[in-house]
């Protein structure tokens, strides 16, 4: 007995102007805009419910000065977002484009309680910790202008040398934590302006008296009576 095989052929030409024929969701060949930078950021701190960047950071192990330069770039993390949609079931239409209704559940595909329980343990401690609103600034043309807020506890502060008055400034992608009550220069980075025009730059006292600021190789000697010091860079929290 002969046994006859048929094998189907699939003619590719006519697959390709079937495709190019058909109405899909989107077009194939469009760009995706999906959101990025501060609302990525945002949206995710909403999402897993956490106080501030630094907690974010370690929710996705990642340094938290990685959130600053997808502000400072404009990125969209999407790597980050997909890993995110395959670990708890959260559409990638929220991540991307922030659509659907409400905040989802992050827990929609967790196999265990003990996570729940531990989130509702850390709920508790969040809503007993006293929260404040730490400035973020940066420099535009010369000119200090508050960019956002950034959610911290007390510890926060301490950990990073400031107080409740102080503030952060956003350069290059790091955050330079400024604590003004600091303006007698000595050594170091200092946020300090000129004529009115806010800069950050190493000043140093010399024993000759004078006060200089350092450009790499070259030193020049600050003049007093145009230069004010708003404050000390007294911690980095590097985008690197």
């Amino acid at each position: 007995m002969t046994i006859q095989r048929t094998t189907e052929i699939i003619d590719p030409v006519s697959n390709l102007v079937k495709i190019k024929s058909s109405d899909f969701h989107q077009k194939l060949t469009r760009q995706v805009e999906a959101d990025g930078g501060k609302t990525i950021v945002e949206r995710l701190i909403r999402l897993f419910g956490v106080r501030n960047r630094l907690e974010l950071a370690e929710v996705l192990d990642t340094h938290p000065g990685t959130f600053s330069t997808w502000q400072t770039r404009n990125t969209t993390p999407y790597e980050t977002l997909v890993r995110i949609n395959l670990a708890t079931g959260v559409p990638l239409e929220y991540l991307c484009f922030g659509e659907g209704s409400g905040v989802p559940d992050i827990f929609q595909k967790a196999e265990s309680n003990s996570l729940t329980k531990t989130t509702q343990h850390f709920t508790k401690e969040v809503h007993n910790d006293e929260l404040f609103q730490l400035p973020i600034f940066v420099i535009s043309n010369g000119e200090l202008v508050k960019s956002e807020e950034l959610t911290v506890d007390s510890n926060f502060y301490t950990r990073f040398g400031i107080t409740q008055n102080d503030y952060a400034l956003e350069q290059s992608g790091n955050l330079l934590f400024i604590n003004t009550q600091q303006q007698v220069i000595t050594k170091g980075q200092y946020l300090f302006s000129v004529n009115g025009a806010y800069q950050v730059g190493e000043l140093k006292l010399q024993p000759d008296g004078n006060t200089y600021f350092y450009d790499g190789n070259e030193k020049y000697v600050v003049n007093r009576e145009t230069t004010q010091v708003h404050g000390k860079v007294v911690s980095v929290l590097s985008g690197d």
